[in-house]
């Protein structure tokens, strides 16, 4: 994926193709109105317990600090986000999720 400005072409050196399959990158980064989070790079599939270790390791100490004490953490409806057990684990936390 290439995102260009207003005035940029598109050269053919910044643009790539992908056939034939290719492979796959997972990370996860979070964001909001006072800053981000680091990138983290996941290793194989996502599953629900791997998705959780992830947030337990980079959400729950900056989550106030990029929206304040009222944060809301928001994500797609991903079947590892919609998992019960993070669900519950959202809750026990006293993490309040927009799906």
């Amino acid at each position: 994926m290439v995102f260009l400005t207003t005035g940029m072409r598109k050269e053919e050196e910044i643009s790539s193709t992908r056939s034939r399959g290719g492979g796959s990158v997972v990370i996860w980064a979070s964001f909001g109105w006072g800053g981000k989070s680091s990138v983290c790079f996941v290793d194989g599939r996502m599953n629900a317990k791997g998705y959780r270790e992830v947030l337990k390791k980079h959400l729950i100490d900056i989550g106030s600090c990029m929206g304040g004490p009222d944060w809301i953490f928001q994500q797609d409806s991903a079947p590892i986000h919609r998992a019960k057990v993070n669900l519950t684990w959202f809750k026990s936390q006293k993490i309040n999720v927009l799906l």
